[in-house]
């Protein structure tokens, strides 16, 4: 959780809060800002395309402690820039220390739970993007400057210390297997579960099932990244919401979030991925509506309180079904797979949601296209055939 936290809470989820004083102190336009936000997740993608090749030699530890190491230090970099394209390269990079902390997170659940469990494990791992925005929807608000640093200039600073420190943490405290330790996977063994889950994956082609899966993982990235980066410029912009309100409403979105990942993903152990991953989609498609068709203040809160709950159980859920259909020893690489896409949507979503704002004035009709998009994800849940072992 920690090191979900460093990597992809504080460097990529705190963004949201951060952009609108980034934007004022910088004379950043919409375009700019989607521009900004899109070379994060351009070395996300560069990181996570090399992955499958890369997470088998170095391991899950590794990954993790290498990619806090350079979130830190990119972080630290951007922190004492002023120049609009010396930050996005060192955001790139920073995109890059994410792609390997956070693939070596989600796939430790496949070698350290039992199906049983291995959804809500993935859950709680998660739980660190939920955490990430609630600490910055409390911090940036009161940040003042410091040091002849702009208050965004300090915050990022301080997140750099706090992503070096959990790289230390890491590196005293993950073990790639139970093995390492002696120990066991927790939850209920079942080796004919395994099997016919595995079965059912043999129905169909790897490369099959990683690209339906992988469509349904982009989709949502594209949407609930284009949320993420531009809600609070929405809530401030669009909205006439006050920073302060802003700050505390996106700390609720983090507040809830936190439990995102453990609850679908109960849903998901429970009653299959499928009904995981519509309830979760469904959830945000109504809440990204509420917010195109200007249902003002009341919508935004209805929006906050949807997206919240159902935050991050998409990647929680996913790295649970890639790990039920292609076995443990190949989910890293699978899940690599399935992040490379979602890196696609998570790059373009938000640049295309600035520059449609940039065109027309605002965010409502991006946040139309988000529920547009949410729903054709659901539709595509529909038709991905669960694991022999959900079968009644």
């Amino acid at each position: 959780m920690l090191v979900v936290l460093g990597g992809v809470g504080l460097a990529r989820f705190a963004f949201g809060m951060i952009l609108p004083g980034m934007a004022d102190d910088l004379g950043l336009d919409y375009r700019q800002q989607g521009i900004l936000g899109a070379s994060y997740f351009l070395g996300y993608l560069a990181m996570v395309a090399a992955m499958p090749w890369l997470a088998p030699k170095l391991g899950s530890r590794r990954l993790c402690v290498g990619g806090l190491a350079v979130v830190a230090l990119s972080l630290l970099a951007m922190s004492q820039s002023r120049d609009y394209t010396v930050m996005s390269a060192c955001y790139f990079v920073t995109g890059l220390g994410s792609g390997a902390a956070f693939i070596g997170a989600m796939a430790l659940s496949s070698f350290w739970f039992h199906p049983s469990h291995r959804a809500r494990a993935a859950g709680v791992a998660t739980a660190g993007a939920g955490v990430g925005i609630l600490f910055s929807g409390l911090l940036v608000p009161q940040v003042s400057s410091a040091f002849a640093m702009a208050p965004w200039q300090v915050i990022w600073l301080i997140f750099a210390a706090l992503a070096m420190l959990f790289c230390l943490l890491a590196a005293l405290a993950l073990r790639d297997r139970p093995a390492d330790l002696g120990l066991t996977p927790y939850g209920r063994a079942s080796e004919s579960a395994d099997a016919t889950s595995r079965a059912a994956a043999g129905s169909r082609r790897p490369w099959q099932i990683l690209l339906h899966l992988g469509t349904i993982y982009a989709l949502f990235a594209a949407t609930s990244l284009t949320f993420t980066t531009f809600i609070v410029t929405t809530m401030v912009d669009d909205l006439s919401v006050t920073g302060s309100t802003a700050g505390l409403l996106w700390a609720g979105v983090g507040g809830l979030s936190i439990f995102s990942g453990a609850l679908f993903g109960s849903v998901s152990d429970r009653f299959g991925h499928r009904a995981g991953m519509v309830s979760a989609l469904g959830a945000q498609a109504v809440g990204y509506g509420l917010i195109a068709a200007g249902t003002g203040v009341a919508g935004l809160y209805i929006c906050v309180v949807l997206f919240g709950l159902s935050a991050w159980s998409m990647p929680s859920i996913v790295a649970a079904a890639v790990g039920d259909y292609l076995g443990p020893e190949k989910a890293a690489a699978g899940f690599s797979v399935l992040t490379l896409m979602f890196a696609v949507g998570q790059v373009l979503g938000p640049a295309g949601a600035g520059i449609l704002a940039d065109e027309t004035g605002s965010f409502a009709l991006s946040y139309g296209v988000a529920a547009g998009l949410n729903a054709l994800a659901v539709a595509l849940c529909l038709f991905l055939r669960p694991p022999v072992r959900f079968h009644a």
